[in-house]
């Protein structure tokens, strides 16, 4: 057995040593695709390139890893072969180790830097401004519903959607210590609202406090005895914690939508999302009819959500996720009419359409 394990180890470093060979050749073409890029002004960051070799490698895989496996390992060579081109800043909701971050590094991997930003207006500020090259921002949540201060945001600043993120939330109490109960449970308000059925039963007497990010939370409890937190896994080490019970969202398939934001749209792939910012005129029938030019085109709608428009009471603005990209001719088409019948027809974003996680 001793010379079986020796000569299966072997095989496996020539394997690395094949790996690394294959990596490094990848790498001086990505570096010289990146001098092109260069040359031309155009970002380092291309989701349908990305998508497309994504999808090409999983269908290529015939395990044993799993095509979940093949996407994160790849993602991350994708990474670091690009911040060869030009590492990108990526700006999220901070601080670091909340789920805004483990997104962003889900999406862009390690290789990228990362700029925390305050608030959800200052993520649009630095990338509207190009101090960074894209933003993170949630949209919604399967169990607490879509994030509207997102969607006003678009209508103040002039930034693209190019991509999304679906991440699975999983929730963790984490404090200093195990303890039978706790005084006090910290967290940010979305945070506590997808598990408070589990707080009611679990710890019906403690407290809820809420804070700016699940990180600032992990921070409160690790200084508070009695204290503990809602955050992740990534929080709980670095400020030293436990994680005292995984997984105590309410709703155990509990997933949260992120769009990445530039300064412009994704090209057409042909499986492509598009976002609209639309304002209708008051009248009978306006929504009807929007919805009626949509369908006339052969245009599917996926996501349609009201906000009010903060200029006038009782005006509202409709943010509509289309089937397609703008450059199909069905949805061009529709685009063009809703110009003419609406009080405005914004683009908002195009992006390739991400897989489900699983």
């Amino acid at each position: 057995m001793a010379d079986q394990l020796d000569e299966l180890r072997r095989a496996v470093d020539a394997s690395d040593d094949e790996l690394v060979r294959l990596l490094s050749q990848r790498a001086a073409i990505a570096r010289e695709i990146g001098s092109l890029k260069a040359e031309t002004s155009r970002p380092s960051y291309a989701p349908d390139r990305e998508r497309a070799i994504l999808d090409r490698v999983t269908a290529a895989n015939h395990g044993p890893l799993s095509a979940s496996h093949i996407r994160d390992i790849f993602r991350e060579i994708i990474s670091a072969c690009r911040s060869l081109e030009e590492p990108e800043r990526v700006v999220f909701l901070g601080p670091a180790y909340t789920f805004s971050h483990e997104a962003a590094r889900a999406h862009f991997g390690r290789s990228a830097s990362y700029l925390p930003a305050d608030s959800f207006r200052e993520v649009f500020a630095h990338v509207e401004r190009g101090d960074a090259a894209y933003g993170l921002v949630p949209v919604e949540n399967s169990t607490s519903g879509t994030i509207g201060e997102t969607l006003d945001l678009f209508s103040e600043h002039d930034v693209s959607i190019c991509g999304e993120v679906v991440v699975p939330i999983s929730h963790n109490l984490i404090a200093s210590a195990i303890e039978d109960s706790f005084d006090t449970v910290f967290s940010h308000a979305q945070a506590l609202h997808q598990c408070r059925d589990w707080l009611a039963r679990q710890l019906p007497t403690a407290t809820r406090h809420e804070v700016a990010s699940t990180s600032e939370a992990a921070q409160r409890a690790s200084a508070q005895p009695g204290a503990a937190a809602i955050g992740t896994v990534a929080a709980a080490e670095a400020y030293g914690l436990i994680v005292v019970q995984q997984h105590i969202q309410d709703i155990a398939a509990n997933r949260t939508r992120f769009y990445v934001i530039a300064r412009r749209p994704a090209s057409r792939t042909g499986r492509d999302r598009t976002a609209l910012l639309v304002s209708i005129r008051d009248r009978v029938g306006a929504l009807h009819d929007m919805l009626g030019t949509l369908r006339s085109h052969d245009v599917n709608l996926s996501y349609i959500q009201s906000r009010p428009s903060r200029t006038r009471p009782g005006d509202y603005l409709f943010f509509l996720e289309l089937t397609g990209h703008p450059d199909d001719a069905n949805v061009e088409q529709a685009l063009d009419e809703l110009a003419t019948t609406s009080v405005l027809a914004r683009v908002l974003g195009a992006w390739p359409t991400s897989p489900a996680p699983a």
